[in-house]
């Protein structure tokens, strides 16, 4: 199977991601050399087994990344670790994000929220996808309304530096991100006028390393570039599908945090991740050995049969879970509301296609090609 085209494709979810749940839930794939997890009972088990690693043992940080900034904040990185380094921060960074799920963005940002104009282009339509969410949530740390665009792009060079698919010299342009990014972190925690998540997760602090505290504060705002990218654009490509349902939603607007909800569960944002065995363990009853990989299919198992109603693997499940799921759903539903009280969608004629991903399911939008 090619992972690539399998996330790209128009409707993976009856095709491959059935087909795979039907010749069992955790199978070995001999071409890819790794096992692949598609079932619920699973994805829950690998995601829940402490001998399922994020990281393989030998190699905490890409070797692509190792000897440099982008290398050294990755390796801090909570989500990227396992034991007291992912757990430290953790607890003290989530409960600041989950008071965030259902606040009034824009109240809460007050003056640093970034500019909502109608977008009268692609590119701009790209600036609500790919800046807009990072801005937001480097605007609830504290960064300046004139600084975000700034730390958004950044961001962007320091997540395309992170993918296994980025070149020497988006390598080399991550590292130059990283320095920068950890700067910007510092200034904020010496500055006098924290945004309200960054006082919350300074309320838990402790004695977490600063320099932990500094990676996963930028940690942040790479979660939200492509979890925040998906989500919008998922969401705008099924708006603009059926104009029957953008037409109820912008009647009543109180029923798109719910539709969203279902919708990201339907067509999720990342559709894979992975975990590195490292010892034997039994998963779902097959024996795995240390040193094995396995790929572990969250979007199929959104749409196994056997999947209870209320369990949805989007953001994970089990200890690395993420804990911005219900900001990353705020941000984005507060995004939709603003432009479904726009003209926008209904004057944008545009085509898309999928990003190049290992995992994650992100449109990129382009003007549509003019009618003979």
């Amino acid at each position: 199977m090619d992972l690539i085209s399998t996330i790209t494709h128009a409707n993976p979810y009856s095709g491959d991601y059935a087909r795979l749940r039907a010749e069992g839930g955790l199978a070995y794939d001999p071409g890819l050399g790794l096992w692949i997890a598609s079932s619920a009972e699973a994805v829950a088990a690998v995601l829940a087994h402490p001998a399922c690693r994020v990281r393989p043992v030998d190699e905490p940080v890409p070797a692509a990344l190792a000897n440099g900034p982008a290398g050294a904040l990755f390796a801090r990185l909570m989500r990227m670790n396992d034991g007291p380094r992912h757990a430290c921060p953790r607890a003290i960074i989530a409960p600041g994000l989950q008071a965030l799920a259902s606040v009034d963005l824009h109240a809460c940002l007050d003056r640093g929220h970034p500019a909502l104009e109608a977008p009268t282009s692609v590119e701009e339509l790209r600036r609500w996808q790919l800046q807009l969410p990072v801005m937001m949530v480097a605007g609830l740390l504290g960064v300046a309304k004139t600084q975000q665009a700034e730390v958004a792009r950044r961001t962007s060079e320091l997540v395309a530096g992170f993918s296994p698919l980025g070149d020497a010299s988006q390598r080399q342009a991550a590292h130059l991100a990283a320095q920068h990014l950890e700067l910007q972190m510092q200034a904020l925690l010496e500055s006098d006028a924290p945004g309200p998540l960054l006082r919350a997760i300074l309320q838990q602090q402790g004695t977490l390393d600063p320099a932990d505290l500094r990676a996963n504060l930028a940690g942040l705002l790479i979660q939200a570039h492509d979890a925040c990218a998906g989500l919008f654009g998922n969401a705008l490509l099924a708006l603009l599908g059926e104009p029957s349902l953008r037409q109820r939603l912008q009647r009543f607007p109180e029923q798109l945090g719910a539709w969203l909800l279902q919708q990201q569960k339907l067509d999720p944002p990342v559709h894979n991740t992975r975990r590195f065995v490292a010892e034997p363990c039994t998963l779902a009853g097959v024996p795995l050995q240390a040193g094995d990989t396995v790929l572990v299919l969250l979007a199929a198992a959104n749409h196994d049969p056997a999947l209870d109603p209320g369990q949805d693997f989007s953001f994970g499940a089990g200890r690395h879970h993420c804990p911005g799921r219900g900001l990353a759903l705020n941000i984005v539903t507060s995004l939709l509301q603003a432009l479904l009280h726009t003209q926008a969608l209904a004057k944008l004629r545009l085509q898309w296609h999928y990003l190049p991903s290992l995992n994650g399911r992100i449109p990129w939008f382009s003007d549509a090609s003019p009618t003979a």
